[in-house]
């Protein structure tokens, strides 16, 4: 990575001059892109002569680390380089002795970042080592003072201005003293008093959101596991799953009973916010089957009461089909491609003709599915629909009419010799339907796929309801 750093070693009378050749530098140093060591290693001469002894360290540093058996580099970056580590090291003894500390400790991290990379390159340079100790003593009095300012701030409540004082404090020393706590209680005390303010005001989703922020922080927080509960229990709504009145017919019979018993467990596999009432007596009563007549009111409330329902879930099946056609055969002539060579080496092309069928076949599941929610407090309909459950498959291949050994790529649709270019196109795909699939998946394995379908269409339905 390119950069520079603030110059601090030029007059103010030449700050422009300086700046513009900078700027110029950088260019250069853009266009040459990955070029080498040896255009780092210039650039950190002219930085040199300019005076500009912190940034010509880093390009040296830059360019030995771009080419380890750089001399010329290496030799510099022991000589340049230490006087950088000096300047830093001399910025941190100021700024440690006039209590700066977190400028202090800013200038030491610079020093034992280039002081690292330095050595990695078996380049040592010095720095008075008592200055490890004042570093530790900067950290203890920076986390101190930014520990002692946050807690003050969680004091008084000021939650969001604590944040950015234990965030300075974590960098250095996750554990120290109580900051694991006052974290938490910054973080998250904003977040509970909203969360609680939500459902005040019965706004449950909203309240279930910022609870759940505040689970990604702690597990225990307050009564956090409570009001999750509360919050989930409001934003759950309750259906009674009804008996279609049973058909006639013995198939849609079967689909019935089939979704009436799968209905509640994929309910409860998928929809977190939804509960399936299905221990209660009116699940299968006489006069459930029209629920949305006015007549019926007194008796939708009573069950409402009976058994806290929020919704009733009705649904029939109908037209249930099965078909299927095939496998029809169709003869189609192919050409096999022949190559022989002469006595005098000219290779000729022959095309004989062979038969083979062209194979279709499909199969169909089907029924319709009806199915209405009523709202338990209202009773009016709020989601009806009838669609059409279908589970289909089909096969089409080729198939010789005699055993065929020979390679798959000699054949042909059409004879090459015969047919013009125009009209010949890449008989890839046509070779391909000689290896295609030619089972038909079994009207059981239809069955089961539009099952799901339909198990998929009730959990979407139910679960759309608020």
């Amino acid at each position: 990575m390119l950069f520079f750093s603030s110059p601090t070693q030029f007059n103010k009378p030449n700050t422009i001059r300086l700046s513009c050749y900078i700027i110029s530098l950088c260019a250069l140093l853009a266009l040459a892109g990955c070029s080498g060591s040896r255009q780092y290693f210039k650039a950190a001469e002219r930085l040199e002569k300019q005076g500009l002894v912190n940034d010509a360290a880093d390009y040296y540093l830059e360019a030995l680390q771009r080419k380890p058996t750089n001399v010329e580099a290496r030799i510099k970056l022991r000589d340049v380089g230490q006087k950088h580590i000096s300047n830093l090291a001399s910025d941190f003894f100021r700024d440690y002795n006039t209590q700066q500390t977190e400028s202090a400790l800013g200038s030491f991290e610079k020093l034992k970042d280039f002081y690292g990379k330095a050595a990695a390159l078996d380049v040592q340079l010095d720095y008075p080592k008592t200055y490890n100790d004042d570093y530790q003593q900067a950290i203890e009095t920076f986390c101190l003072k930014n520990y002692n300012q946050a807690s003050a701030l969680v004091s008084q409540k000021k939650y969001n201005e604590a944040v950015p004082y234990l965030s300075k404090v974590k960098r250095y020393n996750g554990t120290y003293k109580n900051t694991q706590q006052l974290d938490i209680i910054a973080t998250c005390e904003p977040l509970y008093q909203s969360a609680v303010n939500s459902l005040e005001n019965k706004n449950y989703s909203s309240a279930l959101t910022t609870l759940n922020s505040i689970r990604s922080k702690t597990d225990h927080y307050k009564d956090l596991n409570d009001l999750l509960e509360l919050a989930n229990a409001q934003q759950t709504k309750s259906f009674i799953l009804f008996a279609p009145k049973p058909s006639s017919n013995a198939s849609e019979r079967e689909i019935e009973d089939y979704m009436f018993t799968n209905f509640s467990q994929a309910a409860l596999q998928k929809l977190s916010l939804v509960k399936i009432i299905n221990n209660t007596p009116f699940q299968n009563a006489p006069g459930t089957t029209d629920f949305n007549s006015s007549t019926s009111l007194d008796f939708v409330q009573a069950i409402r009461k009976a058994t806290g329902a929020d919704y009733f879930y009705m649904f029939d099946v109908a037209n249930r089909n099965q078909s299927g056609n095939g496998p029809s055969k169709s003869s189609f002539k192919g050409f096999q491609e022949q190559v022989t060579r002469r006595n005098d080496g000219a290779i000729i092309f022959n095309y004989s003709a062979f038969d083979y069928n062209v194979v279709k076949g499909q199969r169909i599941f089907s029924y319709d599915f009806k199915y209405k929610i009523i709202n338990a407090y209202t009773n009016q309909i709020v989601s009806q629909q009838t669609q059409n459950i279908s589970a289909r498959d089909a096969v089409e291949f080729q198939e010789f009419q005699q055993k065929f050994t020979g390679d798959i790529n000699s054949l042909f649709p059409y004879n090459p010799q015969q047919t013009p270019p125009t009209s010949q196109y890449n008989p890839s795909a046509w070779r391909r339907l000689f290896s295609a699939r030619n089972t038909l998946k079994t009207f059981e394995e239809l069955k089961t796929d539009a099952y799901n379908q339909n198990i998929n269409l009730f959990t979407n339905s139910a679960g759309s309801m608020k």
